[in-house]
């Protein structure tokens, strides 16, 4: 964990550009990690349904917004079964599923996806290694209505306004899990599928998909009181131009219940995070201020999580029982 942290802090100085909002950005991603990798999908034997929705530099005109919902869950352990005079093999519990709508708004831009993903998990000792993919299939289209051309007769963008573009992609994921805490790699974007309004290939830089990498980790440690928990984590992303950003943020949390933390962003903002459980609902607030020029012309970024796990029963994940 000590070798992550520094290689997070080495980022944050080396790095020269930073990639742009291409994939949406989310501040709260520790409170759904399946988010951040498709391997996560059932981790915790839990089903979970997690809403989020984030709204960048509020007070200005046209800025990013992201809506998504999201779903995952695990097929568990269940005996041999006889079905119409046949045999059925009982499931070992090691399967987990996954789905998400995301909705994303960057000015006239707007993409929406659906996402399914299948994840595999090992028990090795007490720990979980995961394997995952996800399967992406994303509508792309430019609001006619939110862009100015400076010349409409000549810009490769007038043929596009108003149409659609369904673009399928992948991910992949690989987690490494025990009760202290999480590492984990993904890539998304791996076809890196261009933009066709039917028959036409929409060419653009900015535009283009690029595959992008996700280096997660967390560590929880328990103080001696057993009531409070501090969570420092680390999330890393990089895409194949070299680019990379990061975000470096710590959490303190009281009886499993309340959470607060401050996050630190490469593109120099400062996150503030706050949270609590109640039964089985996880309510997260967070803060996004920059010390750039539009967070100083605006009331910053806001992001809003409501999230339910259901199905804690005994035939449900525990890390001293086997499948």
């Amino acid at each position: 964990m000590r070798r992550l942290i520094l290689l997070s802090i080495l980022t944050l100085f080396i790095s020269r550009d930073i990639i742009s909002q291409q994939v949406p950005i989310y501040s709260q991603y520790i409170l759904n990690e399946f988010l951040v990798n498709p391997a996560v999908a059932g981790i915790d034997g839990m089903t979970s349904i997690n809403m989020t929705g984030r709204k960048q530099w509020l007070g200005l005109q046209h800025t990013p917004e992201t809506y998504s919902v999201t779903f995952s869950t695990r097929i568990l352990k269940s005996p041999f079964s006889v079905q119409n005079r046949r045999y059925h093999k009982g499931s070992k519990g090691r399967v987990g599923l996954g789905g998400a709508f995301v909705t994303d708004w960057n000015g006239a831009i707007n993409r929406t996806s659906l996402q399914f993903s299948y994840a595999y998990h090992i028990f090795i000792r007490n720990n979980q290694l995961s394997f995952g993919m996800s399967l992406v299939a994303t509508q792309f289209r430019i609001d006619q209505d939110l862009i100015t051309l400076r010349d409409p007769n000549n810009d490769p963008v007038t043929d596009v306004l108003g149409k659609s573009a369904y673009i399928p992609d992948a991910g992949a994921g690989l987690s490494y899990s025990s009760r202290k805490g999480i590492i984990s790699i993904s890539a998304v974007n791996l076809f890196q599928s261009p933009i066709k309004f039917g028959n036409q290939e929409f060419r653009s830089q900015d535009l283009d998909h690029i595959r992008q990498y996700n280096l997660y980790g967390l560590y929880r440690y328990q103080l001696r009181n057993q009531r409070w928990e501090i969570e420092p984590s680390v999330l890393v992303r990089g895409n194949e131009k070299l680019r990379f950003a990061a975000d470096i943020t710590g959490r303190l949390i009281y009886r499993k219940e309340y959470w607060a933390g401050l996050s630190f962003r490469a593109t120099k903002d400062f996150i503030l995070l706050l949270g609590m459980k109640i039964n089985r609902v996880y309510i997260g607030y967070s803060f996004d201020y920059g010390l750039n020029e539009l967070s100083k012309a605006s009331y910053g970024s806001h992001e809003v999580v409501l999230a339910i796990k259901l199905g804690d029963s005994n035939r449900r994940y525990r890390w001293l029982e086997r499948y």
